[in-house]
């Protein structure tokens, strides 16, 4: 067990501390009065608990965990409501919570009829809320079981779309029934079917798009409803969208297993088939690359997705500053390499370009398993959280909970931020880019609390004494983004997520917007062993109290690689987790307004880095 110091000691007595900088080849000594800062530092292990997650107050920290169990989450932001955050899974399963941290199981939320008790598969359901007949929408896929009585050589089809209308997020949902639609298939339940076959074959048919009866099929329709000369059209994944400017109405789904597709809804319960149309091909970067390529021309194919097992599923779409991000799920979800990526259009329905490597195509992975820590992570929806006078952007995905057999699978959840990026055309673009996925402690996202992530408070940081690599510079501790990534899209990671490059043993100094009061601050290390620092030394809070500057300090604060590695146990080996650090936490310091560090360069390192520094403290609308 490794407690050095107990936060309940409060602050020490006066004491004087030698702050110390390096100066070009000289070391410059600064004495001041300082105030000795008694702190947890997170590498306590309780007895008997997981040995690779040490404890952590829950009331300024977070860690995602497998507490919330489930695949394919959705969550839908109930808050103005309700006050609530609920999260369906597969199994048509809920819970719900407040802060997306303590989460209460509802159970089941769909009253499923007679025609369709026994079915399986029931699987991805999205809840949607429409404003303009309070209502609750639930788009959801499932294998209805053999119908007996609709004559022999009938078979139940695969993946039939349902929605299921509810006045109350918690449910009872209950599927609507289509007269006017399937009325020539003889199984009882086709009335529950959202989309009519024949339309949407026809719609597909029109849009003339050469496809193969193949696995690497764009389309796919299984046989067997009648002697084999009709059948269903198989999709899964449904996601709907209101375009926030417009107010239309969208349907998104996988054309399991190679394509997304995309139609327009009068309402929704009622496809526009006209506006049909196919947005994705698996490992092609646009429609008309897979059109051009199906006829016999050469393109280049998508690196990751040829990597991987074939499919693009799971799609959620966002708008932000005019374009239409399509995000979707890339390989199987029974494979750790299961991962999610971004496409971008002028239009709700494309065309869509998925993003290249340097545009950070790749949103969310193992790193093409060179991260250890993390399992298939994928299948996501995002949504909007206000804390500190902020909204943040928040992902919400899957992860399996099993690394060596990847049977289950937990929801996750972190933050996503916009990067203005240089695009394909040479233009600026913005493209998202996801801080995880995460495994080790973070600072918590206070949803609901009085404490929680503030980092946004920080304006600037400078630096005092030491020297940056070439083309580095100290603004990549607080642009607010990390990397979990050492392969996936490394040209954009490179260039606009990096660490800052130390080479010489640095002091820096981080200005807040305006004082407040702080329970904690990490230092967020390099994902790359070569680089990482060993220690963050005299870390000095300057803080106003009753009109003079008065400084509190934490001599050294280490960074612990037992609390950042994780043990394989098919390798026996040892491997660093990307996205973690040292932290420390300490009793409240009320007017802080700058914040001291310095940097260690051990002997032995050419350089070290610091990917992000970030601050735990009161919210504004909470402080006094």
């Amino acid at each position: 067990m490794k407690l050095t110091k107990i936060i309940a000691a409060g602050l020490s007595a006066l004491m004087c501390f030698p702050l110390f900088a390096a100066c070009g080849e000289k070391t410059e000594t600064v004495y001041q009065a300082a105030t000795e800062l008694s702190y947890y530092d997170g590498t306590y292990y309780e007895e008997l608990a997981d040995p690779n997650k040490p404890y952590y107050n829950k009331e300024l920290w977070r860690r995602n965990s497998s507490d919330l169990g489930g695949a394919d989450p959705l969550v839908l932001d109930n808050t103005a409501r309700d006050g609530y955050y609920y999260a369906y899974v597969t199994g048509l399963t809920y819970s719900r919570s407040k802060d997306l941290v303590t989460w209460e199981s509802g159970g089941g939320f769909v009253s499923l009829p007679e025609d369709l008790a026994g079915s399986d598969a029931m699987w991805a359901p999205e809840v949607i809320y429409d404003e303009e007949d309070g209502l609750y929408y639930a788009f959801f896929t499932l294998n209805p079981p053999a119908d007996e009585e609709a004559g022999e050589g009938i078979s139940a089809p695969m993946y039939m779309p349902v929605v299921a209308t509810s006045e109350s997020a918690s449910g009872p949902f209950v599927p609507v029934s289509f007269d006017d639609r399937n009325t020539g298939y003889p199984q009882s339940y086709a009335k529950y079917a959202l989309f009519d076959n024949a339309a949407y074959k026809a719609a597909f048919e029109e849009e003339d798009i050469p496809y193969s009866t193949s696995g690497s099929s764009i389309y796919t329709v299984d046989r067997g409803y009648v002697d084999g000369d009709e059948g269903w059209v198989r999709c899964i994944d449904f996601s709907p969208f209101i375009d926030p400017d417009t107010g239309e109405k969208y349907l998104y789904w996988s054309q399991t297993p190679g394509a997304i597709a995309g139609v327009k809804m009068t309402d929704w319960l009622t496809p526009d088939w006209s506006t049909y149309e196919t947005l994705t091909a698996c490992g092609y970067y646009t429609i008309d690359d897979y059109v051009k390529y199906m006829n016999g021309g050469t393109v280049d194919g998508v690196y990751y997705e040829e990597m991987a097992s074939y499919c693009n599923e799971g799609p959620f779409m966002i708008k932000h500053n005019g374009k239409y991000y399509l995000t979707f799920s890339i390989g199987s979800y029974l494979e750790s390499s299961y991962g999610v990526m971004q496409a971008v259009s002028d239009s709700p329905l494309g065309p869509f370009r998925k993003l290249t490597d340097e545009e950070n195509g790749m949103i969310l992975s193992n790193d093409l398993g060179e991260n250890h820590a993390v399992g298939g992570p994928g299948h996501h929806s995002f949504f909007t959280v206000s804390v500190d006078g902020q909204q943040k952007l928040m992902i919400a995905y899957h992860a399996h909970t099993n690394l060596y057999t990847y049977a289950d699978r937990a929801v996750r959840f972190d933050e996503v931020k916009w990067v203005t990026a240089e695009g394909a055309d040479g233009q600026p673009l913005d493209v998202m880019h996801v801080n995880g996925p995460t495994v080790t402690t973070q600072p918590s996202f206070g949803i609901g609390g009085e404490y929680g992530d503030i980092s946004g408070a920080m304006e600037s940081i400078r630096l005092i004494r030491g020297e940056l690599a070439e083309g580095s510079s100290a603004e990549r501790m607080i642009d607010g983004l990390f990397s979990c990534f050492t392969v996936c899209s490394q040209a954009f990671e490179e260039k606009y997520a990096a660490a800052a490059s130390i080479v010489q043993t640095s002091t820096f100094e981080i200005a807040l917007e305006s004082p407040r009061e702080l329970r904690g601050i990490m230092f967020y290390n390099s994902n790359s062993e070569e680089t990482m620092f060993e220690s963050i030394r005299n870390i000095a809070f300057v803080c106003e109290e009753n009109g003079q500057e008065k400084v509190y300090l934490i001599p050294e604060l280490n960074y612990s690689s037992e609390c950042n590695s994780i043990y394989n146990i098919v390798t026996g080996q040892y491997y660093t987790i990307f996205g973690g650090g040292c932290y420390a936490e300490f009793a409240s310091l009320a007017n802080v307004k700058a914040i001291r560090f310095t940097v260690e360069v051990p002997e032995g390192k050419e350089s070290v880095g610091v990917a992000e520094v970030a601050l735990v403290g009161k919210f504004a609308d909470t402080q006094a």
